[in-house]
């Protein structure tokens, strides 16, 4: 019988901490960690009513920049792009 290896309990407080982080490293890092989990990015952690919130802007621009980013993730930034509001 083969055990199967259990995700980590899904915790919103601490992801919403590191998600939201000053520190873009880890922001990126946890926008890594839930694209390879839920397939998608948590921008629903941010205020984007009135334009993109800058942190969120900056770790989209990283994951961009970013030569490892793979092409599923640059297609959910592209998804996630058309759900943003744009001033």
């Amino acid at each position: 019988m083969q055990k199967t290896e259990k995700k980590p309990k899904f915790d919103f407080e601490e992801l919403k901490a590191a998600a939201t982080s000053l520190n873009g490293k880890t922001r990126k890092k946890v926008f890594e960690e839930y694209f390879e989990r839920f397939e998608e990015f948590p921008s629903y952690l941010f205020d984007n009513t009135n334009g993109i919130d800058s942190r969120l802007q900056e770790t989209i621009q990283d994951l961009r920049n970013d030569p490892e980013t793979t092409k599923p993730m640059l297609k959910g930034i592209d998804v996630l792009m058309q759900r943003l509001p744009s001033l």
